[in-house]
């Protein structure tokens, strides 16, 4: 009877461990990532589509702080993603594009509470203009956790070419752009980082590989959770304004996790015909994925998903992309919870005639 009973407490002990494993180890360490969020101007009065209320922009900070959310600075996120470390949960970062007056106004007061450090990517031409950050506030900023960082001098599109211009002037223009906005951040402010927002989020492949060269962190506007796989010539950040501001919305994206993809595919994001269409190739780590629940959306709603291997899948949008910038986003469901991986791509595609089309 008494071995009987060691067998059954054995049993019980064995099954609440198996139940333990299962419930608390549905995401392991090495797939934990750090989510950046995008901002623009904290403001009702400004454009919708690049703005966030106070009152939503309050409640992603209590969020993060009721929720023990760790907030990085700028060194401590790269240094996160560039070490041999895994990366622990709950790791988050918050920047802001434009160094808009706002962002002083508005979201400083409430980040200083916090005391969450920030960092705020400074179009160098535009500081003390009207509806923009001075140097002073500025400087008061970084004295109390902001970063000051690169946008470019002049804020402008970094793919489009002059009339009659060549690819290695071209390029030369983009590198001056970035340096002159770094020399004049390290006048002003003393030691910056070597971190570059792009305008508009916009990039190819030359001017990733010219980033790389001169020494840049790059950050993109396309969504998902940066990983140990992510490139740090084009990191994802989540934009936060317009439509996408509210607490729900708030909730699923800072619980993302980076796709647990073999590679990160880098893809230049520029396409014309006749490849209006463009192929998205995923190719997955080995594990116990939801690989079935892989979805991706890109315009027209769900792309056609093809699965070549037991890892490896192909996306592609029903409808040509369109004209101007537009984005494959993927999701798949972690095991035994609410949260899901991310991955987008971002593409650009011009007028069919070769020209750029206008910005609204």
């Amino acid at each position: 009877m008494l071995l009987h009973n060691r067998r059954m407490i054995s049993a019980i002990q064995y099954l609440r461990l198996v139940l333990f494993l299962l419930f608390t180890a549905t995401v392991s360490a090495e797939e934990f990532g750090t989510v950046i969020l995008q901002y623009h101007h904290v403001d009702t009065s400004t454009p919708a589509i690049t703005s966030i209320s106070i009152d939503d922009f309050r409640s992603h900070l209590d969020y993060l702080s009721e929720n023990d959310y760790y907030v990085q600075t700028a060194r401590e996120l790269i240094s996160t993603l560039s070490s041999d470390n895994e990366i622990p949960d709950k790791r988050v970062s918050i920047t802001f594009d434009d160094a808009y007056k706002s962002i002083y106004t508005n979201a400083y007061p409430l980040l200083k509470q916090k005391r969450f450090p920030f960092t705020i990517f400074v179009t160098t031409d535009l500081i003390g203009r009207r509806h923009y950050l001075s140097a002073d506030q500025l400087r008061e900023m970084q004295q109390h956790g902001a970063t000051i960082a690169n946008h470019t001098h002049s804020h402008t599109h970094l793919l489009r070419m002059k009339t009659a211009e060549s690819n290695d002037a071209w390029l030369l223009r983009v590198k001056a752009e970035i340096e002159q906005a770094q020399a004049i951040l390290e006048s002003e402010f003393g030691e910056t980082p070597r971190l570059l927002a792009y305008p508009y989020g916009e990039y190819n492949q030359q001017v990733l590989d010219l980033v790389g060269q001169m020494g840049f962190v790059g950050f993109g506007q396309q969504s998902g959770a940066a990983g140990k796989g992510s490139s740090l010539l084009v990191l994802p950040r989540f934009p936060l304004s317009g439509i996408y501001t509210d607490l729900n919305s708030f909730r699923l994206k800072i619980r993302t996790l980076p796709m647990p993809l073999h590679v990160f595919p880098v893809l230049d994001p520029q396409v014309s015909e006749p490849t209006s269409q463009p192929t998205l190739s995923l190719q997955f780590k080995q594990g116990n994925f939801r690989l079935h629940q892989l979805s991706c959306y890109g315009p027209g709603g769900l792309t056609d998903l093809r699965q070549l291997s037991a890892t490896e899948f192909i996306a592609r949008s029903k409808v040509p992309v369109p004209v101007g910038r537009s984005r494959y986003n993927c999701t798949m469901p972690v095991n035994n919870s609410d949260r899901f991986y991310w991955f987008s791509q971002l593409w650009i595609r011009k007028n069919d005639d070769g020209t750029w089309y206008p910005e609204l």
